[in-house]
């Protein structure tokens, strides 16, 4: 009789939980959304989106926030919708207890500016993806362009990182070849801070421009990048250092074991 009452108490207990539980859900979904807190991770200096920007989206998608009954608001939706933002890596969307929404944004960060033949400009960011350029700001970035046959598309993808099974069109891309020479530029604090230019020429072949000195130099293709920035340092200061920077019109690192060199 006794295991009976406080078997039967238990349930009383569960039942009331339940219930309080269920109209405090109730009345958590009935609340107004009072505020929009929405925070842009930029992750460099570049800026191609604004909180405004955000909000301009949301209003054009009809996604009606602030002042929207919790119940009406869903957080997988709003996140899916951010997604199409190009500028936009990640999205995290999700409600306080409060009843506030708060919107966390990570910026792709771009590292290179294309201009293809056809005169289009885009960006390409970190990891290999294609931003289309932004009618409220130019990022300052090293610079490729030439024969570049690629267009804009957002579902472009250059970061292969496994060579071995990776599409040989794709890495046979002028667009492949300036972005993985780029990457390699950038992790190079000399490199980064002389190289303004990559520019494909009709042959193919990648030449850079220097902010310091007037001659071309001519990589060829993306092999034995090491190699070739190496030939270069070394030339720059054996050589550039001692008969000066206006000396020669190109600097060609095509060849093995050797730099050859025109005057102007």
């Amino acid at each position: 009789m006794k295991k009976t009452v406080i078997l039967f108490i238990w349930i009383i207990l569960v039942i009331g939980l339940v219930g309080v539980l269920g109209y405090a859900y109730k009345a958590h979904q009935s609340t107004v959304c009072e505020k929009l807190d929405i925070l842009i991770n930029y992750n460099s200096k570049d800026y191609f989106i604004t909180t405004a920007d955000v909000e301009d989206f949301l209003a054009a998608k009809k996604i009606k926030i602030k002042g929207a009954e919790l119940s009406d608001i869903n957080a997988a939706d709003i996140e899916k919708a951010l997604y199409e933002i190009p500028s936009i890596e990640s999205v995290i969307v999700y409600i306080t207890i409060e009843g506030n929404v708060k919107i966390t944004l990570t910026q792709r960060t771009p590292i290179l500016k294309v201009f293809n033949k056809y005169y289009q400009s885009f960006y390409v960011d970190d990891k290999g993806k294609l931003m289309p350029p932004s009618d409220n700001y130019t990022a300052r970035l090293l610079v490729a362009n030439g024969d570049i046959p690629d267009i804009y598309n957002p579902q472009t993808a250059l970061d292969v990182s496994d060579t071995a099974s990776a599409d040989t069109l794709v890495m046979a891309k002028p667009l492949y070849k300036v972005y993985r020479l780029t990457q390699y530029i950038l992790k190079d604090e000399f490199w980064k801070a002389m190289i303004e230019e990559i520019f494909v020429n009709s042959n193919g072949d990648i030449e850079l421009f220097t902010k310091v000195g007037d001659q071309t130099v001519i990589f060829g293709d993306i092999d034995n990048m090491s190699e070739k920035f190496a030939k270069l340092l070394v030339f720059y200061k054996r050589e550039l250092n001692k008969i000066g920077w206006t000396k020669y019109k190109t600097i060609n690192l095509k060849y093995k074991n050797q730099v050859v060199c025109s005057k102007i």
